[in-house]
């Protein structure tokens, strides 16, 4: 995957502050950080939504529409 900013490669890392099965995507160059999507068969990334619930959010995958809750990551 590239990063949406910079278009450099990014690193994808096991785990995330919300999941171990969850990953990270991190760009080295710009910093760009995402958490990668749920559904193991999709590789886009993930945006938060607001709940109403402190630091709790839906995160909605762009690619695919797979969906669910969490911690805040940022």
């Amino acid at each position: 995957m590239n990063c949406p900013q910079c278009q450099e490669i990014v690193e994808e890392i096991k785990g995330s502050p919300i999941s171990p099965y969850i990953n990270t995507y991190k760009c080295t160059k710009c910093g760009w950080r995402k958490l990668r999507c749920g559904n193991t068969s999709c590789d886009g990334c993930l945006e938060p939504e607001e709940m109403g619930y402190p630091n709790t959010v839906r995160y909605n995958c762009v690619k695919c529409g797979w969906s669910g809750t969490g911690t805040r990551f940022s």
